[in-house]
């Protein structure tokens, strides 16, 4: 059985979600394409680890 996340869960993902994008526009606008590479490597990281749960 697949339980739903909470709203609360879901909220906290998208907090999450939403301060690796920050990050990744603050390092693409200072020109810093690798920095953004390892932002987008460890959020896909994490989502793998999620999913697997």
């Amino acid at each position: 059985m697949v339980e739903m996340p909470t709203d609360m869960q879901y909220k906290d993902g998208l907090r999450k979600d939403k301060f690796i994008n920050d990050l990744i526009i603050e390092a693409l606008k200072n020109g810093n394409t690798e920095k953004a590479i390892e932002y987008l490597e460890k959020n896909n990281e994490r989502i793998e680890k999620a999913l697997e749960e």
